[in-house]
């Protein structure tokens, strides 16, 4: 068996004694996975210092910067206005003595973005020979430094500290293997002759050994795969501590970068599937509702549908932990006890795994297309709380949006759903048509896969028919919920406006539905119809009249046969002819 790689994708090949071949369907990340794994491809810090002047310029003094070893040191942005005139190029220095370069803070990584992006757009022969060479500097920086396991640490040469160890803190391993998988498949930037089939073979060999190094460095509690450490091991590949108060443990931030990235990984193995299953389950099983973390003033307070986890746990159980700049000795689960310094001066917790619950269904659907015999299950029914709706409008469906359609997570019951913009007074309407006035209950389908709840009204025109309206957190955004509302409307068509209270927006809508028979979707007509001309009928017909409905403009009507000379009785009236 051997692997093919082919865009972004790779596909298995068994070798026959015949040049034939067949392979099962290929997979395809869900859509949110993606997002994630691009948010990695940023190099913005870069660009935005640049405003205002030559890009290429800015580029090339960049590249004067650059350390011997092909490594650039971080948060030089500013610096990269002007190119280098002498002193220290990294505010590190190896063990050894020396500028060391990083990968921290997406140094090194966005620099190599840059330079493709600009060796590529670039006219001026003496910048694309400069941008070219120092590229390559930079991919042998990453090829040197990753260590014989496959790991990639923080820095390189050695610093002769934590930094020397594999590192997953602030996704630094992470963001690297996403430029390397790109390097490797010859995606935008890196699809030009700045790098040749030799290195980037090179490249992929790297990756793999990178992926495999996440497979064996998970942490294993009671036989199951959980997630993993911030730092880990060189060569035991074990959790290791980095700062005084980041003691080894288990890391509810760090491990949903690894998460994101195997679950992008085109060939998902058993080996990956086992991973990233493992993790999702350690993430559920973990998950903490009703509180949040504050810390500006370092307090952990009840907030009812707030999500989040904990920065730390224990590695071989899953008891949360805070530390303080005495290191082990004042770990402790009282978070009263570490000092206001560290209480408010770091990040203890947050919703870190909230996206990849709500991505878990997209994933094993993912999985099982990949299957040749793959049926798609039917859409769920459009539920009016017990009951199946009489009638519902799809979420897509909407007259007017202040944000989009959306088909991203799954779920829904229809076509898809709506996802107004994160701002308050963000919209969405829906036309309705009510045969008589009265009271009718509203059935919202939504998913609210954010911290907290999302206050919402609703309007018909000037008049506010739900002031203060709540859609809860359901966890995860494929995490479909359906809720009532009791609206009054008048006889007759009327536009519902479902407005944000909040800056966050409102949840996704799935559907409106109902129950009673008296509430139309859309624009109908609500009365009789009434019968406005009366024509005859084309092509010189002398028996036939045409009665024209006038509904709408649209034309609409019937043709009848003439009763008694000139006239035509509808209704018991005469209509007479023209």
């Amino acid at each position: 068996m051997k692997s093919i790689w082919f865009g972004n994708y790779i596909f298995l090949v068994a070798t026959m004694s015949v040049a034939t071949y067949s392979a099962a369907a290929s997979y395809v990340p869900p859509a949110t996975a993606v997002s994630r794994i691009n948010s990695y491809r940023g190099y913005s810090e870069l660009t935005s210092a640049a405003s205002g002047m030559d890009i290429d310029q800015y580029t090339y003094n960049m590249t004067t910067w650059q350390i011997a070893n092909g490594g650039f040191y971080k948060a030089m942005a500013d610096k990269y206005k002007s190119a280098y005139s002498g002193g220290q190029k990294s505010e590190w220095q190896a063990k050894g003595g020396g500028d060391l370069g990083t990968i921290d803070n997406n140094a090194t990584i966005q620099e190599m973005r840059l330079l493709a992006v600009r060796y590529k757009e670039t006219t001026n022969n003496n910048y694309k020979s400069a941008f070219k060479t120092s590229f390559n500097k930079a991919v042998n920086f990453i090829l040197t430094m990753q260590r014989a396991k496959g790991g990639i640490p923080q820095v390189w040469p050695k610093r002769g500290n934590y930094s020397d160890q594999i590192t997953l803190n602030d996704n630094a391993m992470i963001r690297a293997m996403v430029t390397m998988m790109d390097i490797a498949n010859k995606t935008s930037p890196f699809d030009s002759d700045i790098i040749d089939d030799a290195t980037r073979s090179k490249m992929k060999s790297a990756l793999d050994k990178a992926i495999d190094f996440l497979l064996k460095a998970q942490i294993i509690n009671d036989g199951k795969p959980t997630v993993w450490c911030a730092q880990h091991d060189t060569n035991s590949m074990a959790p290791v501590g980095a700062r005084a108060y980041e003691l080894a443990s288990k890391s509810g931030s760090e491990s949903a970068g690894a998460v994101w990235f195997l679950m992008n990984w085109p060939e998902q193995t058993e080996a990956i599937q086992k991973s990233v299953k493992g993790a999702i389950e350690w993430y559920k099983k973990t998950r903490v509702t009703g509180l949040y973390f504050n810390k500006k003033a370092g307090t952990f307070e009840k907030r009812d549908g707030n999500v989040l986890w904990y920065r730390f746990y224990e590695v071989n159980n899953d008891n949360y932990f805070f530390c303080d700049r005495d290191g082990a000795s004042t770990k402790t689960q009282d978070f009263t006890r570490i000092s206001e310094e560290r209480r408010t001066g770091y990040q203890w917790a947050g919703d870190y795994g909230t996206a990849l619950l709500s991505t878990e269904k997209a994933y094993l659907e993912a999985l099982a297309k990949m299957d040749d015999n793959y049926v798609p299950p039917p859409p769920p029914p459009a539920m009016c709380g017990s009951d199946t709706c009489k009638t519902y409008i799809d979420g897509v469906n909407f007259i007017d949006i202040q944000g989009d359609k959306e088909a991203t997570n799954t779920g829904f019951v229809g076509d898809g759903y709506a996802n107004v913009d994160n701002s308050t007074g963000s919209y969405v309407t829906y036309g309705v048509t009510s045969t008589k006035a009265g009271k009718y209950t509203l059935y919202l389908s939504f998913a609210n896969g954010g911290g907290g709840a999302r206050g919402f009204s609703v309007t018909a025109g000037d008049k506010t028919l739900l002031a203060d309206g709540s859609m809860e957190s359901t966890a995860a955004w494929t995490t479909w919920k359906v809720q009532s509302i009791e609206v009054e409307l008048p006889q007759g068509y009327s536009e519902l406006k479902f407005m944000s209270l909040s800056k966050d927006g409102m949840a996704n809508i799935d559907y409106i539905g109902w129950i009673s028979s008296d509430l139309k979707a859309g624009k109908v007509d609500s009365g009789t119809t009434s019968i406005s001309v009366v024509r005859k009928a084309p092509q010189k017909s002398t028996s036939r009249y045409f009665i024209d409905f006038g509904r709408n403009s649209n034309g609409a009507g019937a043709y009848f046969m003439r009763g008694n000379g000139k006239t035509y009785r509808v209704n018991g009236k005469k209509i007479k002819e023209y």
